[in-house]
């Protein structure tokens, strides 16, 4: 084991084991912290759902803090918060994620609540109706948020007709039709151990670790076949009119590679060239050249089998055509290479710094563990990817932008008043 004074947060090595029932465990040691940070990761999400059923997968996630085989709701909430510890839930398009941050000394306290909310959950019929009401109001309150609308509609139209495109809250209609059975149903056919993750990092010992999760995850549930398709062309561009709203919100984008995809790295170098923060084209260009938008950025999210790529930005309604040309532009003028050494050489600096800096805290490191070994990435050290990083060249990411940026993979969302 390491020394503490021989350790290098940048050469840190993922260990990694797999249970008798399927289930992966990943840690990393960061032997000079007093915390540990432990997620439990579920394969499932929006992106598992049926026009029918879209949302139970977020309801799914809520109710699982309602009550547990041994604890109420309450003590849930308060079983590591009276530690001064943290404990929290949240759905994605694919993953379920239960983390916990806590001393080192209380990690087995958190594998204990964490496996006993996501194995034994009660869903109580009283509490599903309570919860109803919780869901219907977080649905409205993200109608009041034009960006988060923006993008819901922006996947909507990139994956159209497609689990992926779904609403990851899912709409009111369905979330007042459902009843414990459905939930019920949704966590037996998706919290198997197969589907399972167990991430830490901190002051965790890989062995002991890896002994709690077995203790406390020893089920053997058989893992359910799931069928899945990929999505088929974005629509080119929709537009909504929201009355409601009083500036008009842009998402350009293309369709892109998924998760495992090694151009990952290239693509981080792309999106930081693109809109990475207030030197970036975007900014420069777009907020500081034209005042057109107070808020711009460039975004990358990828998926098991897919992904999306692009920018947003927010701007007066009279200003959406002409906003739409200068994205356009942009995107253009990295496709034709009209990039320069010096600005790569910035743009490299920022991408490493981001990641080192990004990464000095248990929980981002466990995020990164977790998110790996779901998906099935290999995992690497932050100098394996600082290396890869260097190597990157201006013919790289212009080769790049000439796969993604085409018209077949574009797809334009704008909502406007």
């Amino acid at each position: 084991m390491n020394k503490v004074d021989d350790f290098s947060p940048l050469t840190t090595k993922v260990e990694r084991t797999v249970l008798e029932n399927g289930i992966r465990v990943v840690t990393e040691r960061m032997p000079y912290m007093r915390s540990a940070s432990v997620g439990v990761w579920v394969k499932t999400g929006s992106g598992q759902e049926t026009q029918k059923n879209n949302g139970i997968a977020h309801f799914v996630e809520h109710m699982l803090f309602k009550g547990s085989k041994k604890r109420t709701a309450k003590e849930i909430a308060g079983s590591l918060e009276s530690l001064g510890g943290l404990i929290n839930g949240s759905t994605g398009k694919e993953l379920c994620i239960y983390n916990a941050h806590v001393l080192d000394e209380n990690t087995s306290i958190a594998i204990d609540v964490l496996a006993d909310l996501v194995q034994y959950p009660q869903f109580d019929a009283k509490d599903v109706e309570h919860e109803k009401q919780v869901i219907l109001s977080e649905i409205v309150h993200s109608k009041e948020d034009p960006q988060e609308l923006a993008f819901d509609y922006f996947f909507q139209h990139a994956f159209p007709d497609h689990p992926l495109g779904y609403f990851i809250l899912g709409n009111e209609e369905n979330v007042k039709t459902f009843h414990r059975d459905d939930l019920f149903e949704f966590h037996q056919r998706y919290y198997t151990p197969d589907r399972l993750v167990c991430a830490a990092a901190g002051n965790v010992n890989h062995t002991e670790f890896v002994e709690l999760v077995g203790q406390h995850f020893s089920q053997h549930y058989p893992a359910q076949e799931i069928s899945s398709h990929l999505p088929g062309s974005p629509k080119s561009q929709v537009t909504l009119q929201l009355p409601q709203l009083h500036q008009s919100h842009i998402c350009f984008g293309y369709k892109i590679f998924g998760q495992r995809d090694e151009r990952r790295t290239v693509l981080a170098l792309l999106d930081v060239l693109l809109g990475g923060g207030m030197s970036s084209r975007l900014f420069q260009n777009i907020r500081e050249k034209y005042g057109f938008a107070y808020n711009v950025f460039s975004f990358a999210d990828t998926m098991a089998d897919t992904g999306v790529f692009g920018a947003y930005m927010a701007c007066h309604p009279t200003k959406v055509k002409k906003s739409l040309q200068l994205l356009e532009n942009e995107f253009d003028s990295l496709r034709n290479g009209n990039i320069d050494e010096t600005e790569l050489a910035d743009a490299t600096s920022q991408v490493k710094g981001n990641l080192i800096l990004g990464l000095e805290n248990s929980s981002r490191r466990m995020r990164k563990i977790g998110e790996s070994e779901s998906y099935g990435r290999a995992h690497q050290t932050i100098q394996n990817i600082v290396d890869k990083v260097e190597k990157i060249g201006v013919d790289d990411v212009v080769r790049l932008a000439n796969d993604l940026f085409t018209d077949e993979n574009k797809s334009i969302t704008v909502i406007t008043p």
